[in-house]
């Protein structure tokens, strides 16, 4: 269990949450346990707290706010004030073997998948993490964490130097959100040889439920080779693609044929499979998490279905599905209410994690619904569905015969956009209209037909990249076509006033105006299109701009994530950006929102994010494989005043002089530990992908 501080007292509300592991509990110090008590309940779980006399409740559909000053229980946010956790996290190197294949893994804590980490809504979190590896940096993103006014705390390269090796760095940030999520490297490709993790942020939920189940259900794919070793298939013109070997499903996998069941020990299934233990006749809630390297998964749990009430932190109105395709990066709450009779006699069923149509490459091919027959390379089943209840508590012997549901072929696309767009939020955006040059902010995602040669030796190759489109870059005089490429000792949150740095072609930096949208504030958006079709300019009827030769536009789905913020998803197609006839068709009536959203093959997705959290925020695509080869762009979000850039001066303000100067001393230690050899020439002179 974390350390918390202050110590706590019988005098403030304090309650243990759903699901929560043994002695865990929710604190609230601002708040009197004479005045106020926690009140999630299995017929309520939209309120978190309320007054004990009749008052406002403080939870998904109303903030009451009494009192309210700073320090005081509510902040602009709405979130409870809770307590401050501690939690410490070493990053080692270790062999595993989670699908029987032994690999030199890098995990935290030597454990994968690692620890959770758990808190709840309104807590500040405190992270140490130790860099024990041998011979390269590391720095840890809390993904879908907002971050607000905590830019530096963000964990990716272009917020901080690397932790260097033998050294620590702690996160300090507090959660406004609530719900799933996971924690893992932004490191290069360290997050593809194991470093991930689940995150829980206890908070009040859109649906009802009676229990929630023990463990987060991980997600993911694995590669048995080093990542780097796999990512030359990435790297090569002739392959363009790097592939995995196994799924896992809370670290444990095999590679068995399709319809072959694992090999289990000791007549116990549970050596063989992850089993999720549920409570029958009862709502049992249950948390998804996607942490894979390149795979979309159908998640689907035999002969039943499933109430989703969120989608990543934004508690949505419950909507009820056989499956649910979740992107790389994606979470979901859902609640799955349980039979009173279980129709197994084992009370056992499977659950199924199939890779999508379009979003998978494995050594042993791909998984394609649509062929005849389907290309199925290997066995799906990857967990259990146990009903605990007598006769069926011990039946840990015998495997279910359960079968697949029947679902409609497009279920099994990786876009899925009919169920995306039937997500509606709980607490409602109405999209305003947007305060940039939409024709500026419409990338392409694009791969380079040969290779780049500004990037070194290790450099020189064909990569992934967002770009504009070449008549507006001529158009607008702006030179926007390479892929991103950052350089570990010049984090652009440290070089805000360098106009050369910004310059940079590499760092593909955008700058968007600072908007403030409180409550009492309406202000505009900032509009984005990922556009995955044929570029304008490379059309028969356009002329062919030099600056365009070198570039096609594969047709690969692509599921993109913005740092600082959710996105709400205005338009998303499986057919190509119109500029003209495409933004009639977007819906800015409560659009559905999250942080990371697939952009369909060949299609398009449009996405309306308030510009409220200034910093350097990266939107990259999280198949890791493209993002290490460039596919990714920066945004720098700063109060500019009358120039084009601010220099810094509102982000540096927000964080403060301490903040800034820990940066400045991490990168210090990180240029030291440069000059210790082995890592210099391992990371620094041989780096051969974007670093993100």
């Amino acid at each position: 269990m974390p350390n918390v501080t202050p110590k706590p007292t019988r005098e403030w509300v304090s309650f243990a949450p759903s699901g929560a592991s043994p002695g865990f509990m929710c604190y609230y110090p601002y708040l009197s346990a004479r005045e106020w008590e926690g009140c999630s309940g299995p017929e309520n779980r939209s309120c978190w707290l309320r007054r004990r006399r009749k008052g406002p409740e403080h939870g998904l559909h109303g903030h009451g706010r009494p009192g309210h000053r700073p320090g005081g229980p509510f902040d602009d946010e709405h979130a409870p004030v809770g307590v401050r956790r501690y939690y410490t996290y070493n990053v080692v190197s270790k062999t595993i073997a989670p699908n029987g294949v032994p690999k030199q893994a890098i995990l935290f804590d030597g454990q994968y998948p690692g620890p959770l980490l758990e808190a709840c809504w309104g807590d500040e979190l405190v992270i140490t993490v130790t860099n024990s590896l041998p011979d390269q940096g590391t720095t840890i993103h809390w993904h879908g964490i907002r971050q607000l006014y905590s830019n530096d705390m963000d964990g990716v390269p272009v917020t901080q130097c690397p932790i260097a090796r033998q050294d620590s760095f702690t996160y300090r940030f507090r959660l406004t959100q609530y719900g799933a999520s996971w924690y893992h490297s932004h490191y290069s490709l360290q997050y593809a040889e194991g470093l991930a993790a689940p995150m829980l942020i206890h908070g009040p939920s859109s649906g009802n439920f009676d229990v929630t189940v023990k463990d987060t259900l991980l997600l993911s794919d694995w590669v048995n080779s080093k990542a780097e070793t796999a990512y030359q298939d990435e790297k090569d013109p002739l392959i363009r693609g790097a592939s995995a070997d196994s799924i896992l499903l809370n670290g444990v996998g095999q590679n068995t044929p399709n319809g072959v069941s694992r090999m289990f020990s000791n007549n116990d299934i549970r050596t063989a499979y992850p089993v999720t233990t549920i409570v029958p006749g009862k709502r049992n809630r249950l948390f998804i998490i996607n942490g894979s390297v390149a795979t979309a998964f159908v998640f689907s749990i035999d002969a039943h279905n499933f109430t989703v009430i969120a989608n990543d932190f934004v508690p949505v109105r419950p909507y009820t599905v056989s499956s649910i395709v979740v992107a790389i990066g994606q979470r979901y709450e859902i609640i799955v209410e349980a039979h009173d009779h279980p129709s197994q006699i084992s009370g056992n069923y499977w659950i199924r994690t199939q890779p999508a149509d379009g979003c998978n490459r494995f050594n042993t091919g791909f998984f394609n619904t649509l062929l005849e027959p389907p290309s199925m390379p290997f066995d799906v089943r990857t967990g259990i569905l146990h009903y605990d209840t007598p006769p069926h508590s011990k039946w840990y012997s015998v495997l279910p015969s359960s079968s697949q549901n029947e679902m409609p072929i497009q279920s099994y696309d990786c876009a899925d956009l009919e169920i995306q767009s039937s997500l509606i939020p709980i607490v409602p955006w109405q999209v305003k209209q947007p305060v940039n040059n939409l024709a500026t902010s419409t990338f392409y995602a694009a791969h380079q037909t040969h290779s780049e040669k500004g990037l070194g030796v290790k450099g020189d190759y064909a990569h992934w990249l967002l770009r504009l489109d070449p008549v507006t870059e001529r158009n607008t005089n702006t030179s926007w076509h390479k892929p991103m490429w950052v350089d570990f000792s010049k984090p652009t949150l440290l070089h805000l006033n360098n106009n050369s740095y910004l310059s940079d072609p590499y760092a593909n930096i955008i700058h968007y105006d600072y908007h403030s949208l409180s409550a009492k504030e309406e202000g505009g958006y900032i509009y984005m299109v990922i556009d995955g079709a044929l570029l304008p300019s490379t059309s028969p009827n356009t002329t062919n701009y030099s600056s365009n030769e070198g570039f096609i536009i594969p047709p690969s789905a692509h599921p993109m994530h913005w740092h600082g913020s959710d996105v709400a998803i205005i338009g998303q197609s499986n057919h190509p950006f119109d500029p003209i006839r495409s933004p009639k068709t977007w819906n800015l009536n409560n659009p559905p929102r999250r942080d990371t959203v697939t952009m369909p093959a060949g299609g398009y997705l449009a996405v309306a994010f308030k510009p409220d959290n200034p910093g350097v925020w990266l939107v990259h695509c999280h198949i890791a494989w493209h993002a290490s080869g460039g596919l990714a762009l920066q945004m720098i979000i700063e109060d500019s005043g009358t120039g084009t850039t601010g220099g810094g001066e509102q982000i540096y303000k927000v964080l403060g002089r301490q903040a800034v100067r820990g940066l400045r001393q991490g990168c210090d230690r990180w240029e030291g530990d440069l000059k210790r050899g082995v890592l210099g020439v391992a990371m620094m002179v041989e780096k051969e992908d974007s670093g993100v």
